[in-house]
């Protein structure tokens, strides 16, 4: 899921132009603050229908 929440985030940055790195870090932050519980929590409660993916596939790959 940790790759969602990076996707999440640069959806997030792509309407901004930051000037300066100072300006994107503080854009980030800003963003990052706002993923909200709602998106992480749809992420942490997907992990049990991901992990029997991976079971069934004998480790092999999966849809995610």
């Amino acid at each position: 899921p940790i790759e969602h929440i990076w996707d999440e985030l640069e959806r997030r940055l792509k309407p901004y132009s930051p000037k300066n790195k100072d300006e994107l870090w503080s854009i980030i932050q800003q963003e990052w603050k706002g993923i909200g519980r709602e998106v992480t929590s749809k992420l942490v409660n997907s992990m049990p229908r991901r992990l029997r993916e991976v079971l069934k596939n004998h480790g092999g790959p999966t849809r995610y």
